[in-house]
C-alpha cells in the first residue's frame, strides 16, 4: 500500500479489496438468527456456482447467509462503517 495514501484512501482501498466489515455468527447466536431468517424471504440472492448467497434485513441489520454444497451456512452479520 502507498505510504502517501490518507485515512480515507487507506480505508476505500481496503474496503474494495474486503468488502464491507462483516462479523461471522457461531454458535447459539448463529441457530438463532438462522431461525429468524427461515421465516423471511431474502431481498437479494446470488450464485457463483460454487456457492448460494441471500441477503436479508430485519430492523436494521442486513445479514448474508452463504451456502457451500454439503457444508453448513455461514451467516455474516454486516456491520457499520
Amino acid at each position: 500500500m502507498n505510504p502517501s495514501f490518507t485515512k480515507e484512501q487507506a480505508r476505500a482501498f481496503l474496503r474494495q479489496v474486503m468488502g464491507p466489515p462483516r462479523k461471522t455468527l457461531e454458535g447459539k447466536e448463529r441457530e438463532q438468527v438462522l431461525l429468524l431468517l427461515a421465516m423471511m424471504e431474502p431481498f437479494e440472492a446470488s450464485n457463483n456456482q460454487h456457492s448460494f448467497t441471500e441477503c436479508y434485513m430485519i430492523g436494521n441489520i442486513e445479514y448474508h447467509v452463504t451456502t457451500f454444497p454439503n457444508e453448513e451456512p455461514i451467516v455474516d452479520e454486516m456491520l457499520a462503517e
